[in-house]
């Protein structure tokens, strides 16, 4: 009888430390979110990962699947990693179901909230375990609305840049065009390659025959050959220089 007291007490101690696991294990957490409260049949309202500075409040709700009767805890961490509470929190049951939440929120127009601006951390401890973790952005609603006000002028000076560039595009169109016509009237005005090359030889021919009266020293024949040879470079030099040869 001795020896089989100890076997039953033995083999019932590790049906319960079995069960304890079991119940232990069975407990699972099925959704988590950030929102801004809970409706009647526990569902989240107003779900979202970032909150203007001015809203009210923001929380954590969490859904989870056969709660234990251990302790749950909400801890919010500001974004320099600092701890900013830690709240103990109970289970809220689904009434007929075996499920239930956990919700917190911190109140945003503290100004200790609302100064603290950037990514939140929000943790969920069961029994002192970390169980979830989700995180919440925080802007400033004030900067965002001088950020769009910025964009908008920016958009503004583009498109008036826009506008300026058309207008100045318009007016090289037109420059163009006037220099087409002009283009095409002095190619009608000014003569072939042809003709260029015999005035160049009419003027080396005066030149030699004017290099060669010089050596004979002056008289007025050579200057009449000097003015006819002063014309002649003139007008080599403008249909050289001033207009465009074919």
């Amino acid at each position: 009888m001795n020896k089989r007291k100890p076997s039953v007490i033995t083999l019932s101690a590790l049906t319960l430390i079995m069960l304890g696991i079991t119940v232990t294990q069975a407990q699972t957490i099925q959704d988590s979110t950030i929102c801004y409260g809970y409706t009647t049949d526990l569902q989240p309202k107003g779900i979202g990962s970032t909150v203007f500075n001015y809203n009210e409040q923001v929380g954590y709700w969490v859904k989870i699947q056969t709660p234990p009767n251990v302790e749950y805890r909400v801890v919010w961490i500001d974004p320099r990693d600092t701890q900013f509470r830690s709240q103990a929190v109970t289970i809220v049951p689904k009434t007929g179901e075996n499920w239930g939440i956990v919700f917190d929120s911190i109140d945003l127009a503290e100004s200790t909230v609302k100064n603290k601006l950037g990514v939140w951390k929000v943790q969920l401890y069961i029994d002192h375990e970390l169980k979830s973790e989700s995180q919440v952005q925080i802007i400033s609603y004030e900067n965002l609305q001088s950020n769009i006000q910025n964009i908008q002028n920016q958009i503004a000076d583009i498109v008036e840049e826009k506008d300026s560039l058309l207008a100045q595009n318009a007016a090289l169109e037109v420059s163009l065009e006037t220099l087409q016509v002009q283009y095409t009237a002095l190619e009608a005005q000014v003569g072939t390659s042809s003709d260029y090359e015999k005035i160049q030889q009419d003027y080396n021919d005066l030149n030699d025959d004017y290099d060669a009266l010089k050596a004979n020293q002056g008289s007025t024949r050579t200057m009449m050959y000097a003015a006819i040879v002063v014309a002649l470079v003139s007008v080599v030099v403008a249909v050289y220089f001033g207009a465009m040869k074919k």
